[in-house]
């Protein structure tokens, strides 16, 4: 998991530790770290794609479905093994070291492996901050306060926040998101 019970705990001030409440615990991070990985379009933890079917385009360039590539380790085109070496990786796509060179155009042409993604101490601060307060909203329901939490004001006015929306939490993740058709 990108974030630990410990780091939950210290973000939240909820320090209960019986084993149920721990349970619990590791269940709204989970779930929270599922909510903004599949916002994201892709796992952020580092780990090795194998056997990516993708289609060549005609371009200099071919995206790949993560980011943060790190090593491409084997490339199959029009069922030709290519050398990894003639190629830069990017954040998120890879090119040919030659810019007279192109991908070939097809359909599911193109079969790679690669590694991708970040070590859990180097992750985006943004992707722990935001699975951090996704978590702690749904903590913030155990107590019966199901999706909806209200302030009262000296003027006895009060106002209701509906919280079980997760896409403000979701917003700062905006620039890190693969966007799929």
């Amino acid at each position: 998991m990108i974030v630990s019970v410990d780091m939950f705990n210290t973000y939240n001030g909820n320090f209960e530790d019986s084993p149920g409440a721990i349970m619990l615990k590791e269940t709204f991070l989970a779930s929270a770290e599922e909510i903004a990985t599949g916002y994201l379009g892709y796992d952020p933890t580092s780990q090795l794609y194998t056997d990516v079917v993708l289609s060549g385009t005609g371009m200099h360039k071919l995206y790949l479905p993560s980011r943060q590539v790190t090593e491409l380790h084997e490339i199959l085109m029009n069922e030709t093994v290519v050398d990894p070496s003639g190629f830069i990786l990017s954040n998120d796509y890879m090119r040919f070291t030659s810019y007279r060179e192109i991908f070939p155009v097809g359909v599911d042409n193109i079969i790679l492996s690669y590694s991708a993604g970040w070590d859990i101490q180097q992750m985006p601060s943004v992707i722990t901050l935001s699975i951090l307060r996704i978590a702690t909203l749904m903590l913030s329901e155990t107590n019966g306060n199901i999706g909806l939490t209200g302030k009262s004001f000296a003027d006895n006015s009060r106002t209701f926040i509906n919280y079980s929306n997760y896409r403000k939490y979701l917003q700062p993740l905006d620039s890190l998101r693969i966007i799929r058709w």
